[in-house]
């Protein structure tokens, strides 16, 4: 590692055993154009035991009240999935605002304590569902065509290869009923952690042990070609860290 060698270390201290040999196993693989990138499951399971997200950083926050406002007011309950949902914070703010929740991770620790926070049914005057499952987000994801009013992802889409990142937006669009809206966030090329580690691929970086794939303004045009987008921003600011970063968020709908 370089410049954040420490900061390597100090993460790995916080591990245990098994993780620490995960790491040893990731850090001795070859990087090769059509390696599939090692499983990051051991990571996140331990990541959420440790720690996890809260929800309440301002770029958070701000991400996920956008996808609120922008989800179609045709629907009083409106039908919403949350890719990557972690620990349940967004689904939980989804749900209070009378939306109808699904959620997917792949790590069932992540969707464990999503239950304990995530109301089945909340407490409100209007009642609303909610459903959470472990799955794997590069998979073929386990809804019928047209079936949610909003899609919305936060820091869950920059973990794959190109060829599995674009069957995820394709699935997406499959799931999304017409003029529905999808919401991300992803973490940006100009953020100071790209280029750290283990060049896995494009823009692909393992820094100590947590893989990610980093996005520029004209990836996601790309990706988003058959969209309407209505908007690409560029953000800069803290994220379960106290160093800043840099993120991308795009808003873009379904066209009919």
């Amino acid at each position: 590692m370089n410049r954040h060698k420490n900061d390597c270390e100090d993460t790995r201290a916080t591990l245990s055993q098994g993780n620490h040999n995960f790491y040893q196993t990731v850090e001795k693989m070859p990087s090769t154009k059509d390696q599939k990138l090692p499983d990051q499951l051991n990571f996140w399971d331990g990541w959420h035991r440790r720690r996890g997200a809260t929800g309440k950083d301002s770029i958070h926050r701000k991400v996920r009240n956008t996808f609120l406002r922008k989800l179609p007011d045709t629907n009083k309950n409106p039908d919403v999935l949350d890719l990557g949902c972690g620990q349940g914070h967004d689904l939980r703010a989804m749900a209070l605002a009378g939306c109808n929740v699904w959620g997917i991770d792949f790590s069932a620790v992540a969707i464990e304590q999503a239950h304990t926070i995530v109301p089945h049914r909340t407490r409100m005057l209007r009642k609303v569902k909610s459903s959470l499952q472990v799955w794997d987000i590069s998979e073929l994801l386990p809804f019928g065509d047209e079936s949610f009013d909003g899609v919305f992802s936060h820091l869950a889409l920059h973990y794959f290869r190109d060829n599995a990142t674009r069957r995820i937006f394709s699935e997406i669009h499959r799931v999304l009923k017409p003029q529905g809206v999808l919401v991300f966030c992803v973490k940006s090329t100009e953020d100071p952690y790209y280029g750290d580690g283990e060049k896995l691929g494009e823009h692909i970086f393992n820094r100590c042990g947590h893989i990610r794939h980093f996005f520029d303004e004209g990836y996601v045009k790309d990706l988003l070609h058959d969209w309407q987008i209505e908007t690409i921003e560029t953000h800069f600011g803290k994220y379960a860290s106290t160093k800043e970063s840099a993120f991308i968020s795009a808003v873009a709908y379904k066209e009919v």
